[in-house]
């Protein structure tokens, strides 16, 4: 068990994975703005892909013109106690088709939750075993984490109102291995947790309302778990890690060969994961638009399985931003959209302090091609504060999406 006192401290390794302290709470740091043309407006509901259109909400999508094949990547840099870690890794891919103007499907792949967290005692501790001194350090660490696998669908209703859906199934596994390192010898105990469950996400959206003759585009999401996350975890016995290469084989003690086979538990509805959203875009000026959203998210999962790095868990989270966005005009060569954002966030957290993250989003994307295809570059800085053990740390995230439109399924016209 971790404890707070003068002989421990909290250590980030840097390696080739994303590391956040947000990591070791419960199974994981909950992955925002997957697509990059949404990070420079820190929403998910209003227009930032294309004027009416969002990529994350599917109600919209009927306003594409062309079927688009898009794929996100981002990098992260996450600095806290002098450390810092850096990562590049694949945030999404998504396949979305329009139909008559009336219909869209979607499919995607995006990660869900992500682990990838290391902590350490910085300071070896003694104790005395049959007359003789014995010096030791501990060092936690955790990788991987669930993604969801999502299908789409979106319609319209009328003139002004239209709806979606995403049907999410979660799937995947996650690592964690504790060790115990006595006069150099390490001594390793590792358990792995595999995920699955299914969410659906409902989304409403509406011109109705108008200001001044001009519409205010609203829209509504709830998602809702459809069978909470249930989590089977297999725990291995501990071995003595001879070649110092953080893998069980034949030249460690025991040997792989005569090791026990693993424990396995099933956890129910670990996770059960809830929320609101409601966000309103107004056009004051051509093409511009001033956005506001807001975010109520709640999970009432049982939370059995001990395997989080902290003694805590995030069980609520709310979330207000107000965006600028300014878009590009089809077919001439006005070809930028640009966009920036503020926003603040609270995370309720069980059993420690809460959380509070305050940001902003920056980005910029560019139109080339007659089908639209596109290349948004995304920002966004946030500095969160009251962590466990860390107190500050500052997130930089970079989000590069490439977005190639074709006329697939999409009856030909003339552009």
């Amino acid at each position: 068990m971790w404890s707070r006192n003068i002989f421990l401290a909290l250590f980030f390794i840097s390696t080739a994975f994303s590391q956040n302290s947000m990591s070791g709470y419960g199974y994981g740091s909950s992955v925002e703005n997957t697509d990059a043309s949404s990070s420079g407006v820190s929403n998910k509901l209003l227009p930032s892909f294309k004027s009416n259109i969002s990529l994350s909400n599917p109600s919209t999508w009927h306003n594409l013109l062309f079927t688009y094949l898009t794929t996100s990547v981002d990098v992260q840099s996450v600095a806290l106690q002098s450390q810092s870690s850096t990562n590049f890794s694949l945030s999404s891919m998504k396949l979305v088709i329009p139909w008559k103007q009336k219909m869209s499907f979607g499919v995607a792949f995006e990660p869900y939750l992500f682990r990838e967290l290391t902590v350490s005692d910085t300071t070896m501790t003694a104790f005395n075993f049959n007359d003789d001194e014995l010096l030791y350090t501990r060092m936690n660490s955790s990788s991987g984490g669930p993604s969801l696998g999502q299908l789409s669908f979106g319609y319209k209703l009328n003139e002004f109102d239209s709806i979606g859906s995403n049907l999410n199934i979660i799937f995947g596994s996650s690592r964690s291995t504790r060790t115990l390192t006595i006069d150099e010898e390490n001594h390793l105990l590792q358990s792995r947790d595999y995920f699955s469950g299914a969410m659906m996400d409902l989304f409403y959206s509406t011109k109705r309302l108008k200001i001044k003759e001009k519409p205010i585009f609203l829209s509504f999401a709830l998602q809702l778990p459809l069978r909470g996350v249930d989590i089977e975890n297999d725990s291995y016995q501990a071995f003595l890690d001879l070649n110092d290469n953080n893998y069980h084989d034949t030249n460690d003690f025991p040997d792989v060969g005569q090791a026990l086979l693993p424990l396995t538990q099933k956890f129910d509805d670990e996770l059960k994961a809830s929320s609101f959203l409601l966000g309103a875009d107004y056009e004051f000026s051509p093409r511009k638009h001033i956005q506001i959203e807001i975010l109520n998210w709640k999970d009432s999962g049982n939370h059995n399985l001990n395997s989080s790095l902290f003694n805590g868990y995030v069980d609520s989270k709310n979330k207000f931003s107000v965006a600028y966005m300014k878009f590009a005009q089809p077919f001439t060569r006005d070809r930028y959209n640009f966009k920036g954002s503020i926003f603040v966030q609270n995370y309720g957290v069980k059993n420690l302090e809460n959380i509070n993250e305050v940001g902003l989003g920056l980005g910029v994307g560019f139109n080339f091609g007659i089908t639209g295809n596109q290349i948004d570059f995304g920002y966004k800085f946030s500095k969160r504060n009251g962590l466990h053990l860390v107190g500050d740390e500052s997130l930089h995230v970079f989000n590069i999406g490439v977005s190639i439109g074709d006329l697939w399924f999409v009856k030909r016209r003339e552009i």
